[in-house]
């Protein structure tokens, strides 16, 4: 069963997140504190595990210091999912309303956890408020 494994926030963008021991997701918001919520497409960023599986240790490890997404899970391909998919993670529903992004600056610039987020990032609206917690089980609505 996929499950969170991770829950991050920071207070701007262009910072770094910072794991926290849960997050409040609200309706057409995003999570509460993190400075990507707000009336936009890319409320929340969920991120999948899986996608670093063909990194080497090295590389992983790196990855695994910072992070860019405010959900972390383990056992669900999300980057497959076609946008408008809805996600049960918590208490909380999402839509995915775009995978991957753009790159703004030359992709060498990134950490190698930035340029999976551009490639296979998942980012969703909230479409109902609730907590999510490490351990809470995700499912596709």
């Amino acid at each position: 069963m996929a499950k969170v494994i991770s829950i991050s926030s920071s207070p701007g963008r262009g910072t770094p997140k910072y794991p926290v021991p849960e997050g409040n997701f609200i309706k057409d918001f995003g999570m509460e504190g993190d400075g990507h919520a707000g009336n936009w497409h890319r409320q929340v960023c969920v991120f999948d595990v899986s996608s670093m599986d063909y990194m080497s240790t090295e590389e992983r490890a790196a990855c695994e210091e910072t992070y860019s997404e405010n959900i972390t899970t383990e056992g669900i391909e999300l980057h497959t999912l076609p946008v408008g998919t809805k996600l049960k993670i918590g208490e909380t529903v999402l839509e995915i309303t775009q995978i991957g992004k753009d790159f703004v600056k030359d992709p060498s610039l990134h950490t190698p956890r930035e340029v999976i987020m551009h490639k296979e990032g998942v980012f969703c609206i909230v479409l109902k408020s609730g907590k999510v917690n490490m351990g809470d089980g995700v499912s596709i609505v």
